[in-house]
């Protein structure tokens, strides 16, 4: 979130989808805690082709549960 306010969308996607490929993970808390991220992703970078993969990055995540 930090990354995504200021303006790192590259660091912002870095960390997200590291959060959700780590091995230890909570998957349906950080599913949670990652649609904060793309609600900021969505109003920062939404002409971004990076930020859409992104965002369908994690709609497939969703989608999987």
């Amino acid at each position: 979130m930090t990354a995504a306010r200021g303006g790192d969308l590259d660091q912002a996607v870095m960390y997200g989808e590291w959060a959700l490929k780590n091995v230890r993970r909570s998957l349906p808390s950080l599913l949670m805690i990652s649609r904060e991220l793309a609600m900021e992703v969505r109003t920062r970078f939404s002409g971004s082709a990076q930020a859409r993969d992104y965002l369908e990055y994690l709609d497939s995540l969703t989608r999987r549960r």
